[in-house]
């Protein structure tokens, strides 16, 4: 349910994957998705659901982005 450490150490790649979040959560406004999900059955074409948990904070769960496969070494 992680990014790959060739996805996560590559900066474009791991840029797709930095999403917005409210202060809050992170004083940036923004945290690198790393879990995902990948919703249905398929290969690329399945959607993926990337998010970060607010943990003992709040509890909440954040959605940054869900739809098709974002880019990676393969694509």
């Amino acid at each position: 349910m992680r990014e790959s450490d060739t996805v996560a150490n590559n900066g474009k790649l791991r840029g797709e994957r930095t999403l917005p979040v409210p202060e809050t959560v992170d004083p940036k406004g923004q945290v690198f998705m790393q879990p995902h999900l990948k919703i249905g059955g398929g290969n690329t074409i399945a959607p993926r659901l990337h998010f970060c948990k607010d943990g003992p904070r709040s509890g909440k769960v954040y959605v940054g982005y869900l739809g098709p496969h974002l880019r990676n070494t393969l694509t």
